[in-house]
């Protein structure tokens, strides 16, 4: 892991913690990298913040899972659950923030978007060479927190499968319990809600999340060290 960058910030010559990652941004902070963020309580943790892989948007990484670790137990679960990762630092293939710091994230004011990623590369010029395999949607759109076995149609801001991507769209999105992790049922998403026409999806198949059914043309699952990345986000102004 590169160092972990820890910025002062002063605002009228007082010292300035921020909370998020777009909270750092809006205070200076540029370059991506391993930050140090302080919770509601005002206790540091580290994670990892993203200000180039798109444009106009700080993200804040809360999990980023392999595979392989995705489907332990500790894991198959959803954000309304604490699963916090044992390791202080942030461990790609084994790293989750406690529910407590994901909320004092998401309260943070500007903080309105939830994104999943896969295979974030923090060693290579943005951490994402394109868009491929990838969702935005607004929180006011979609309740991480919530807890069902079914699912929600959600209007996405961006949504790409193997390739296949949309604007605006409704796409089902598994909450999740303390049993499963919060999904999207890749065969669904053509019989459900706008009922995308996706090409070369298999039965059952499941995306950014549970794996129960994996298609190795998604790169989440196109290895047992692929990685799955959620970030919460907002808008950078100015």
């Amino acid at each position: 892991m590169k160092s972990i960058q820890l910025p002062v910030f002063i605002l009228f010559g007082l010292p300035i913690k921020p909370k998020s990652c777009l909270h750092a941004r809006e205070l200076a902070a540029q370059r991506n990298g391993y930050y140090v963020l302080f919770d509601s309580t005002n206790k540091p943790f580290a994670t990892y913040c993203d200000f180039e892989s798109d444009s106009g948007f700080a993200w804040t990484l809360i999990e980023s899972l392999s595979l392989a670790k995705a489907k332990t137990s500790n894991y198959r679960k959803n954000f309304a659950y604490d699963a916090e990762s044992e390791d202080c630092g942030v461990n790609w293939s084994d790293f989750r923030l406690s529910k407590s710091r994901m909320l004092s994230i998401k309260n943070n004011p500007g903080t309105n978007y939830l994104r999943a990623t896969c295979n974030f590369n923090a060693e290579v010029d943005k951490g994402l060479t394109d868009h491929r395999d990838y969702l935005r949607v607004a929180l006011c759109r979609y309740n991480m927190f919530g807890t069902s076995s079914g699912y929600t149609c959600a209007t996405v801001d961006f949504f790409n499968i193997q390739g296949f991507s949309c604007r605006q769209c409704s796409i089902p999105i598994y909450y999740g319990n303390n049993k499963f992790h919060t999904f999207i049922d890749v065969s669904r998403v053509t019989q459900a809600c706008s009922r995308l026409r996706i090409p070369d999806t298999i039965a059952n198949e499941e995306a950014f999340g549970r794996y129960q059914t994996e298609n190795p043309r998604f790169r989440c699952t196109n290895s047992s060290t692929a990685t799955t990345n959620w970030w919460f986000g907002g808008t950078v102004i100015g």
